[in-house]
């Protein structure tokens, strides 16, 4: 948070911000007792000044193999399943990588194995891809759910950097040592 001036937050892992603020998220998934480690990320960036977005509205059916119905975050019924972002947060995202130098990518921001709920990982991927191609934007991706959600895509993309370890790519950034890096040096 240090180094950012934005962190986006979806997939499932934005879930867990949803049930903190208050926000009904159905049976999608959700990681227990994470309450304090939302509280403190959102403390940490206020205090750092990054801005943390999490999505307003979603892609929404009521089974992984359903159709997508677009629904505000404050919409979202009992029954519901949240399988990827919608609409006005994809252009809030765009709108971020347009007026952004530099982007880190890990995570898809859906259940992008069901064409359905692509939408919004394809968006951000062809949104980056084309700011690296024609604007000098500084794109690193991480993750072989990324690198899987890429391929999936079926589109030419262009990236400054790719790497399949998405564990230890978020460890690097966290500043911990990573003994396949310590050798080199």
């Amino acid at each position: 948070m240090k180094s950012a001036d934005n962190i986006i937050i979806v997939g499932a892992m934005a879930n867990n911000f949803l049930v903190y603020k208050k926000y009904e998220i159905g049976k999608s998934l959700k990681e227990e007792n994470s309450d304090e480690v939302v509280e403190k990320i959102l403390n940490e960036a206020e205090e750092k000044e990054c801005k943390i977005v999490i999505p307003d509205d979603c892609l929404v059916s009521k089974s992984f193999e359903g159709v997508a119905v677009s629904k505000n975050i404050r919409s979202i019924e009992k029954d519901d399943i949240i399988l990827d972002i919608g609409p006005d947060t994809i252009k809030i995202i765009e709108e971020i990588i347009d007026n952004s130098n530099t982007v880190m990518w890990n995570g898809p921001a859906g259940y992008f194995e069901n064409k359905n709920f692509a939408l919004g990982t394809n968006a951000i991927a062809q949104k980056i891809s084309e700011n690296t191609k024609y604007r000098s934007l500084i794109s690193v991706l991480g993750g072989g759910d990324t690198v899987s959600a890429i391929n999936n895509s079926g589109l030419k993309l262009s990236y400054t950097h790719l790497s399949t370890a998405g564990g230890a790519f978020l460890e690097y950034l966290e500043g911990k040592d990573l003994p396949g890096l310590s050798v080199l040096k």
